[in-house]
């Protein structure tokens, strides 16, 4: 997140800086704002003091005069007049984040949305798998993947509105669209302003042995991303299976779903093998920490999807 204070001084050191150049090539602006200054402190300690009305009265006249001047120098130099105002990247708000005590900007929540993308690993094209380009007739049985699809809907409200429920276990052969519809729930899940991590299992159990590998060099180093693996509220992890398994990564999967699955925390998982495979790959401990809380859904095209697509595409231009 950006730190607010840092940007309004910032905007307001680069404000100052670009009047410093243009009073250097206008020296009747800078004597215009010295003189105004001037007269200002004048006419706040006439009302100070008290002083009679006459004099208060002349140097009001005195400075809306060199106002009304400068004004008119810019003015024929084609100097916008806000050239005095900093450059906010949010005018509405001047960059504070809110535009009363209590009340935030709608720059503020945009940026924590897009912080909360960033963290999320979903990005690019990523950002486009949405449940409304999910094609549920390229399916064997379009009627059962749109139902699928109407679960994976409740399931997204029920991780922003954090109540408890089943996790997803998406299987099925390469390119069936486990990882759009996972991305479905994610992309809507954040849009939601709730928090998303999406991994690949090998870039997943990277964090995780690099965690280890630090813990042991620096004791008192917090797992800060280990920890954000446990506590985000949707966890998906693509590809289970492909990675080389090790005692390691069967154990370190073990513990993480064990730990989210004892918090009602939510998980998907995406994978080309089939349960029976994935006992064989994982063993029956993770097997089972994976099925404990979790509704399988099985992804059944004739072809892949990209293929299916393809095909139709060709099929329509030799219309």
């Amino acid at each position: 997140m950006i730190h607010r204070e840092v940007l309004i001084q910032r905007k307001i050191g680069e404000c100052e800086e670009k009047i410093q150049e243009l009073h250097k090539k206008f020296p009747r602006l800078k004597e215009i704002a010295d003189e105004v200054s001037r007269l200002s402190y004048e006419l706040i300690s006439a009302g100070i003091l008290k002083k009679n009305s006459f004099k208060t009265a002349n140097i009001d006249k005195e400075v809306k005069l060199l106002l009304r001047e400068k004004e008119l120098i810019l003015k024929a130099n084609s100097i916008p007049i806000n050239i005095y105002e900093p450059e906010w990247n949010c005018p509405k708000c001047e960059d504070r984040g809110f535009i009363t005590p209590g009340v935030l900007c709608e720059c503020y929540t945009k940026e924590k949305l897009d912080n909360i993308f960033r963290k999320s690993g979903i990005c690019g094209n990523m950002e486009t798998k949405k449940f409304a380009n999910f094609e549920v007739a390229l399916y064997r049985d379009a009627k059962a993947m749109q139902e699928k699809v109407r679960r994976c809907r409740e399931f997204a409200r029920k991780v922003v509105d954090q109540e408890k429920q089943n996790n997803l276990f998406f299987t099925g052969a390469v390119g069936r669209g486990k990882t759009h519809l996972s991305l479905a729930i994610a992309n809507e899940v954040l849009k939601q302003g709730g928090t998303v991590i999406y991994k690949r299992i090998d870039d997943l159990l990277d964090i995780i042995r690099e965690y280890k590998f630090n813990r042991e060099e620096n004791p008192e180093k917090k797992g800060s991303q280990l920890e954000y693996l446990k506590k985000v509220d949707l966890l998906i992890i693509d590809d289970l299976g492909a990675e080389n398994i090790t005692p390691f990564a069967q154990n370190q999967l073990r513990i993480l779903i064990e730990d989210r699955n004892n918090f009602d925390k939510a998980w998907i998982i995406n994978s080309n093998l089939n349960f029976n495979e994935l006992q064989d790959f994982y063993g029956q401990r993770v097997t089972d920490r994976i099925i404990e809380k979790a509704d399988i859904f099985a992804f059944e095209s004739e072809m892949s999807i990209r293929e299916l697509l393809k095909k139709r595409e060709l099929e329509s231009k030799n219309k």
